[in-house]
């Protein structure tokens, strides 16, 4: 098994607030950890994801942490015209 194969990975999931769509990406758990303990930032961690995905994940940390979040899914956020 090479390392890439080795690599553990975890379902990133959050619900939009306003359509209660639950969107979720699949993520390696030390990247998503690293950014969790801020020694890196989400770009950093997740260069190949879409600016949506990260959104998500920003959402996902806030929540984890006990902080104020509040995910909108890309449809809804188009829908308001913030896209």
């Amino acid at each position: 098994m090479s390392v890439n194969e080795a690599l553990l990975t975890t379902a990133a999931k959050a619900r939009c607030q306003l359509c209660h769509t639950v969107n979720s990406i699949d993520i390696v758990a030390e990247s998503f950890r690293a950014y969790l303990e801020g020694t890196v930032h989400i770009q950093e961690a997740f260069p190949s994801l879409s600016v949506n995905d990260r959104e998500l994940l920003m959402q996902v940390a806030r929540r984890m942490r006990g902080d104020f979040h509040w995910y909108l899914c890309p449809a809804c956020w188009e829908e308001m015209g913030e896209g």
